[in-house]
This record gives C-alpha cells, sequence and structure tokens, in this order.
C-alpha cells in the first residue's frame, strides 16, 4: 500500500495524471513462440524465475534474432515500459518489434517494471527493489542464458515514458553497465520526486530515485538519445532536460516529432531510437 501511494503521488508531483498512464497497456502475455519475418524467424520467449530482491516471480520477454550471432556476442537492449505496463506490452503494442530485432542486429528485453513502474530500489518498501533485479539478477541471467555480449559498449538501455526515467537513472547510477540510453517521451522531471522524497520521509536519501545527470558530464560516458512528440504533455519536462545537457555540454541525439503520449507515437520512433544505437555499435566495433 505504501508503495503503491508514493507511486501516485510521484506522478501527481511531476504534473502526470496516473489515469493516462493507467491506459498505456492492460496487455499480458505468456509462453515462447517463434515470429515469421519472411525469410528468417525471430524467436520471442518468455522467462521467469523467482527474484529474491522483488521477492515474487518475475517476467521478461526476450527477442532473439535468427541470425548466428557474431563472435562476442549479439548487442542486448533492455527495453523498459511505462507506467501500467508489463513485461509484454511493446511486444503487444509493437508487433514489428521481433523484425527490428532482426535488423539491427541485436536481442531485446523487455522485463516487468510492474503496474506501479517506477524501477529504482524503493526506500519504503522492501518488497521492490527493481533496481538490485536488474543489475543483479535479471542482467546477469540474460548473459548467462542467451548469445548477448557482457561487454559495456554493446549492453544499452530504453524506455518510455517512465521506462525513458528508468533508462537516464540506470545510465547514470551505472555508467560502467550501460554503454548507452535511449528515452522515448521520458519522464524526465526528477526535482519533484527528490522534494517529495526529502519532505515527506525524512531520513531518506532522494537520490535513490534521482537521475544523476552529472554522471552525464564525464567525457564519452553514455550515449545519450531522448524524443518526445510536441503535442505529448511531457514535452516540457524533456526540452528543459534538452536545455540542461546543452548547457553542461553533454552530447546526445535530441528529437521533437510530431505526436502525443500514445502508442502510435512510440511504435514510429522506436526503429529510430534502435538505429541510433545500431550505429553507436558499429562504432564501437570500428575502435
Amino acid at each position: 500500500m505504501k508503495y503503491l501511494l508514493g507511486a501516485f503521488l510521484f506522478l501527481l508531483l511531476i504534473g502526470i495524471n496516473p489515469a493516462v498512464f493507467a491506459q498505456q497497456s492492460k496487455s499480458s502475455g505468456n509462453g515462447s513462440k517463434a515470429i515469421n519475418l519472411g525469410s528468417t524467424a525471430a524467436t520471442v520467449d518468455t522467462i521467469a524465475f523467482r527474484s529474491t530482491a522483488m521477492k515474487k516471480q518475475m517476467k521478461a520477454v526476450i527477442i532473439r534474432p535468427a541470425a548466428k550471432p557474431p563472435a562476442g556476442g549479439f548487442p542486448v537492449v533492455y527495453l523498459l515500459h511505462g507506467f501500467g505496463g508489463n513485461f509484454a506490452q511493446w511486444i503487444t503494442k509493437v508487433p514489428a518489434l521481433p523484425a527490428l530485432a532482426e535488423e539491427y542486429g541485436c536481442v531485446i528485453v523487455c522485463p516487468d517494471g510492474g503496474r506501479m513502474t517506477l524501477y529504482f530500489d524503493n526506500p519504503l518498501d522492501s518488497a521492490y527493489h527493481f533496481e538490485s533485479y536488474f543489475l543483479q539478477e535479471l542482467i546477469p541471467y540474460v548473459e548467462s542464458n542467451y548469445a548477448v555480449s557482457r561487454k559495456r559498449d554493446y549492453r544499452a538501455v530504453a524506455g518510455l515514458s517512465m521506462g525513458g526515467f528508468g533508462a537516464f537513472f540506470f545510465a547514470s547510477r551505472r555508467p560502467d553497465k550501460f554503454a548507452a540510453a535511449v528515452s522515448l517521451s521520458g519522464a524526465m522531471n526528477v526535482d519533484k520526486l527528490a522534494k517529495y522524497s526529502n519532505k515527506a520521509r525524512s531520513g531518506v536519501d532522494s537520490t535513490c530515485c534521482s537521475i544523476q545527470w552529472k554522471q552525464f558530464v564525464e567525457k564519452d560516458s553514455v550515449a545519450l538519445s531522448m524524443e518526445c512528440g510536441i503535442d505529448d504533455y511531457l514535452i516540457g519536462a524533456n526540452r528543459d532536460m534538452h536545455r540542461l545537457l546543452v548547457q553542461s555540454n553533454v552530447p546526445h541525439d535530441y528529437t521533437e516529432r510530431p505526436g502525443k503520449h500514445d502508442w502510435l507515437y512510440w511504435e514510429n520512433a522506436i526503429p529510430y531510437q534502435l538505429l541510433f544505437l545500431r550505429r553507436y555499435w558499429n562504432d564501437r566495433l570500428k575502435n
């Protein structure tokens, strides 16, 4: 209950209506299937194991190309959903995702952040330590069971809405783990969250749930890309973060396109962001 209340307060304080987020998806899925793509077939797996950090069974969708993996393994993208979503949301809403995994030569992993998605270790709820699950359990599982690279240069994190926040959060907290981060329509205004944490819970360290922007100032720290629809209610927060990065001389891609905070926009945007990552990986291969 404390977690649910905290999640709703967080969304309200950054100017987001939780009811809007709740409409993003009510999809779910299980099992494993092959998606036919003409001459190739990408495999879509649903994996599940009990998480010590989350204290329950956790699921994830893993999309693996049919092509033979390169010598060092495929690059991997951890693709986060938004508030109110689940592990199956991306593959349900964007059925072309397996074809994109084939085209850009990468494994795509879609974790389950829960209905009240925050992505950090909640200091008020011992049963929601997603950051620990993600870094200490899910990534090692993927790297032990799939032909993915274990090198930082070929590990990226991306997401939409609250997942966009999560992507930049993880990349800023662990730049040693992630070489690239992508935010689509991200909930990037985290200052109010820090204020809420300090005022509402004296003694709670707000750095547990904030993007560490200063980490991106380091030269060649993390390759960043962010974008937002011009009719999205989060456009202001994204423009603010873009200006912050420019003022701090942090290299990044920033794009605004026609669109709202909806799946029509994200379905159109994700191929561009996977292309951004593919170009980054190709540059790494040259060096």
